[in-house]
């Protein structure tokens, strides 16, 4: 390889890594491309009306009975996301903030509802319930 090749070589290398994070989702290979968000009800009875907005869509999910859990897993459309879970919970409509899906989570999401309604959220890769995909 010439010197002015291996130059225009390391210039366009040096170009694609300066703009890596400009590149469109789909393209980005070095990250992953799914989100992955579990909501579980650990509550007294079933949750109806679930939906998760996540991408700013929302996904209506319908019922979760007690016990089980709903896996939702989408493709990541943007590096980060805000979290949304609505649901009805008795007589009652659940509408809470979750959190942020980013690189740093894995986009990994473990939302808990328990008793009375009340959410907890885990997030990342190293939640015991859900097994992370390799990196």
């Amino acid at each position: 390889m010439k010197t002015t090749e291996m130059l225009l070589y390391v210039l366009l290398v040096l170009f694609a890594w300066s703009n890596r994070d400009r590149i469109p989702p789909e393209y980005q290979f070095w990250k992953h491309n799914q989100s992955t968000v579990k909501v579980q009800n650990n509550s007294d009875q079933d949750l109806t009306d679930v939906a998760v907005v996540v991408w700013a869509t929302p996904h209506k999910i319908g019922t979760i009975k007690k016990g089980t859990a709903y896996e939702l897993i989408t493709t990541r459309k943007r590096d980060d996301t805000e979290v949304v879970v609505q649901f009805r919970y008795g007589h009652e409509l659940i509408d809470r903030y979750a959190g942020t899906l980013d690189e740093d989570d894995k986009y990994w999401m473990l939302i808990t509802v328990n008793y009375a309604g009340v959410v907890v959220v885990q997030e990342g890769a190293d939640i015991p319930e859900v097994a992370a995909p390799a990196p």
